[in-house]
């Protein structure tokens, strides 16, 4: 609390103590009032009580002057080690004495510890009576407002301060010094404070809601006559423990206290590394955190559903916190019991009004919240700012419990760890939560916190280049801040910065710092991050890895059904991965996040690439979903780009007036939005000549590639062809296969890509298939086999292995071994790669037996549109159609019949004739195909 000089006092010749109170804690304190308080405390003349000389004020800081005494603190005893029974006993009657005739002059300490304990001539004596309340009681008034229950400003040492003085309450007694001192007491006898090791913010909350191990389980052999009235001052309620100093002081003036308790044997080492061992079995074998964690969110399992409405701020360089507070509140205060706490996202969103009781409840049943948070931020003198926080209970009549917290500006830290601790003690008393605890945000630094807040708002905004440069900052200012990382690697996956390398480092380092005291949101997203990041290790189970990846993250979408970003974490990891997703449930992912928060900007990006496929106004309608947001950047121009060109109005000179004048990373991002969409005047392939026109010949290949793919996908065969030969690409596979151009000259042009060190090589397969090579292919086999065998890398032996495995059923389909195709095709794993042509070819195999099979197979979502995207929405009719399907078939024939519109080659023209015939069969007034465009969301 203060600053302490040793000083002369050269009236009296004598050596006293000065102590200066801190600036911060000085602020807002009337120093007459302050004086005139110390000066009642004064008056303490007692054996074990050092005495207030005088007191006064320099330069705005209150100070107190105190007799020097001699000798160490208590605290400096305790360190050196274990303290004798019957030392300790005389301290605690000393102190208790001490305390007796404090309260009954009206006087409450309210900071006992080991530091305000002096230690000199054998006897121990009390520092700094009456501080702490002359410090409250003098702060000036600023005035409540009728009706409110006011938690006032606590002044304490967390170590020891009692539960009551935790939660702010004004009627703090003498009751809450008997349990300091049993805090001191329980820390002389076993060397530990009752909650030692946690963070202050935990110590606090411990406080409040745990009770400390029982002193025999630290110390073996202390008198259980002590131990019983150390224990007794510990209780919660101050209505359980000894009411005066007096009842202290009794039992230890019992013969019985130094009757110490025979120790148990001890155990020997043998039965110790049993019962290690067993500990150790049992963790290994232990189910992941998330799985521990995974329950159902809805009040049917006794959670307390909390919503923190956004703060008003009064100031604007407090602004960051109007959101800032509500993120970090949320966390701190789910998972504590059964408080869960609504997403700050949908609380931001839905919040109305002002910060007052009326609006809160409304709000609370508009999002289904027992307890509602509101609060105020505003200036309370120089670099001083005051956070006022109001709890209302939405379902009883009662009113708010109001919390007031004064500190630093540049202490947010410490606000919000206060004003989380005092109210989950208030929410403690308003409903049963039992044996709860704080989480963390997971970072103690307040720059790394506010680094962290600006990134994550930015994130939410979808500007991914600035949420990265925040998030980043976070973690160099903290290094163990795991939830940074963990969006850090989301941010880095749009930016696309190092190849996404640096995405994986984040989501790795984001796993290893899973530890306890984080929020279980936080706690079950690290688990997912982790679980990816390691699927793209070398040498693990890609596929349990990811499984496990889907679970943490599923699990968060099941516990928190309205955190718009948990969806989309969700739902941007099986898109991206997911083999067996199908389009609709990917979209439905996407759906889920905008449902919860459709300000949230991030959920949009991915559902207007899939929304396209289904024609320009069902992508227009999501695209103008994220523009409302008002996004900025890269990714907004390029969305408001392909809105300008799906709608078909833009052609000629004007469409090529502005590719011309488009930045390649605007063009190639459109491009991603486009690539599904059937439209008539196919607007990805005018964007792609636009970005070979203007790319330098060495650097051009990639795009050349792309438009190979774009033309091929829209049926302009003759073209692609020649581009995919120039620049070997994986389209002239497909061409191939599809029977496009002659199987045996595409296998004689494609057979020196085998050489080759790229996808490329991997092409070749299916074109020896349809020219019936069974020669070549069993050579491959043989090859392939042979290098894996002497291979001693993870990832290539299991790119060999796929490629063996899947010659090998091309090489039975040449022989027209159907039924052994059959099996092989279906075997191939498809956790490494999902090529279009093997799965195209297994769908149609599998269909032989098993239609409805076929069917799913073929709806699995695949991230880009080429030639056998349309094939497959071809055999998808078909098999839809056979087992009566209507509407699934008429939403793949209508995609045939838009995508080949103007395809070149025979047999995609006759295609689109049996479209446009099925679609006349089974929509002949186009309804469902309206209905299909139109209801997608």
């Amino acid at each position: 609390m203060s600053r302490v000089f040793l000083a002369d006092d050269l009236a009296l010749k004598r050596a006293v103590v000065i102590k200066v109170l801190h600036p911060e804690l000085a602020a807002g304190v009337n120093a007459e009032r302050f004086n005139r308080e110390v000066l009642l405390s004064a008056r303490l003349q007692h054996p074990h009580i050092v005495p207030v000389l005088t007191a006064g004020e320099i330069r705005g800081l209150p100070y107190y002057v105190m007799p020097f005494v001699k000798g160490d603190t208590l605290r400096v005893r305790i360190a050196q080690g274990v303290m004798p029974i019957g030392d300790i006993i005389g301290i605690i009657g000393d102190v208790a004495k001490a305390l007796g005739f404090a309260h009954e002059e009206g006087v409450v300490h309210r900071d006992i510890k080991p530091d305000n304990i002096l230690l000199s001539g054998g006897a121990a004596t009390v520092a700094d009576f009456g501080i702490a309340k002359a410090l409250s009681s003098s702060r000036h008034e600023t005035g409540s407002g009728g009706g409110l229950t006011t938690l006032g400003m606590s002044l304490g040492t967390p170590e020891y301060m009692a539960p009551e003085q935790v939660a702010g309450d004004p009627d703090v007694d003498h009751r809450a010094d008997i349990y300091s001192l049993g805090c001191v007491a329980y820390e002389m006898l076993t060397g530990k404070s009752p909650f030692s090791g946690k963070s202050p913010q935990q110590m606090l909350a411990a406080q409040v809601m745990e009770k400390p191990v029982p002193i025999e389980q630290r110390r073996p052999g202390v008198p259980s006559a002590l131990a019983a009235v150390v224990m007794k001052c510990l209780e919660k309620e101050p209505s359980m423990r000894p009411q005066t100093a007096a009842e202290i002081l009794n039992p230890l003036d019992s013969t019985d206290v130094f009757a110490v308790v025979p120790q148990p044997a001890r155990k020997s080492r043998r039965g110790f590394l049993i019962a290690a061992g067993a500990a150790f079995v049992a963790a290994a074998i232990a189910v992941p955190v998330y799985r521990s964690m995974r329950a159902a969110p809805a009040a049917a399992n006794g959670a307390l559903n909390l919503a923190v409405a956004p703060f008003e701020v009064l100031d604007p360089q407090l602004m960051l916190w109007k959101e800032g507070i509500v993120d970090v509140l949320a966390r701190n205060l789910d998972g504590a019991g059964p408080i869960r706490a609504l997403s700050p996202s949908v609380t931001i969103k839905r919040w109305e009004g002002h910060a007052e009781r009326s609006a809160a409840v409304a709000f609370g049943k508009r999002v289904g919240a027992q307890i509602v948070m509101y609060g105020q931020l505003q200036p309370a003198g120089a670099g001083l700012v005051s956070a006022k926080l109001w709890i209302v209970d939405a379902e009883r009549d009662t009113p708010p419990v109001e919390i007031e917290v004064r500190d630093s500006v540049a202490r947010m830290d410490r606000v919000t760890d206060s004003l989380s601790i005092r109210s989950l003690a208030a929410i403690g008393r308003m409903r049963t939560i039992g044996a709860a605890k704080l989480a963390s945000l997971g970072s103690n630094s307040l720059p790394a916190i506010r680094a962290f807040l600006q990134g994550a708002q930015l994130f939410r905004r979808s500007q991914w280049d600035s949420a990265a440069t925040a998030l980043k900052e976070a973690t160099v200012i903290d290094s163990t801040f795991g939830i940074a990382y963990a969006m850090l690697g989301e941010a880095y996956g749009w930016t696309g910065e190092g190849g996404n390398e640096l995405q994986w480092k984040s989501f790795t380092r984001a796993g290893e710092l899973i530890r306890p005291g984080l929020s279980p949101h936080d706690s079950l997203t690290l688990a997912s991050v982790r679980h990816y990041a390691i699927s793209h290790a070398r040498g693990v189970d890609r596929a349990l890895e990811m499984r496990n990846a889907y679970a943490a993250a599923a699990a968060v979408t099941e516990r928190y059904p309205d955190d718009a970003a948990a969806w989309y974490l969700y739902g941007d990891m099986k898109f991206h991965n997911d083999r067996e997703l199908t389009e609709r449930e990917a979209l439905a992912n996407f759906d889920q996040a905008i449902k919860a928060d459709s300000d949230f900007a991030p959920a949009y990006i991915h559902a207007i690439e899939l929304a396209y496929r289904h024609g320009p106004e069902t992508g227009k309608r999501y695209a103008s979903g994220y523009l409302e947001r008002n996004p900025t950047g890269t990714q907004s121009d390029a969305i408001r780009l392909a809105m300008l060109l799906a709608d078909g109005t833009l052609r000629g000179d004007k469409l090529k007036a502005v590719l011309d004048t488009l930045t390649p990373g605007v063009g190639l991002s459109a491009l991603s939005s486009l690539r599904r969409l059937p439209d008539s005047s196919e607007v990805a392939i005018e964007l792609l000549r636009a970005a070979v026109r203007r790319m330098p010949p060495n650097r051009a290949v990639m795009i050349r590639r792309a438009l190979s793919d774009a033309l091929a996908a829209r049926g302009h065969i003759q073209e692609s062809w020649r581009l995919a030969l120039d620049n070997p690409t994986y389209a002239a596979a497909e061409i191939a296969a599809l029977g496009l151009v002659p199987a045996d000259s595409a296998a004689r042009a494609m057979l020196p890509w085998l050489k080759r060190e790229d996808d490329a090589s991997i092409a070749v397969m299916a074109v020896l298939g349809a020219a019936r090579d069974t020669v070549m292919l069993d050579r491959l086999v043989i090859g392939a086999e042979a290098r894996m065998k002497a291979d001693t890398s993870f990832q290539r032996r299991s790119i060999l292995g796929y490629f063996a495995a899947s010659t090998r059923a091309y090489a039975a389909l040449a022989r027209g071994d159907s039924a052994t195709a059959t099996t092989l095709f279906d075997k191939l794993s498809d956790t490494l790669f999902a090529l279009p042509v093997d799965q195209f070819i297994r769908a149609r195999l599998v269909a032989r037996q098993d239609p409805k099979r076929a069917l799913a197979l073929l709806e699995r979502v695949t991230s880009v549109g080429d030639l056998m995207y349309g094939a497959r929405q071809l055999e998808r009719g078909r098999i839809a159609e056979k087992l009566g399907e209507r509407e699934r078939a008429v939403d793949a024939y209508a995609y045939v019949a838009a995508v080949w519109r103007n395809a070149e080659p025979e047999p995609l023209r006759d295609a689109v004739k049996e479209a446009r015939a099925a679609l006349g069969r089974l929509d002949a007034d186009g309804r469902m195909r309206a209905a299909l465009s139109g209801g997608q969301r």
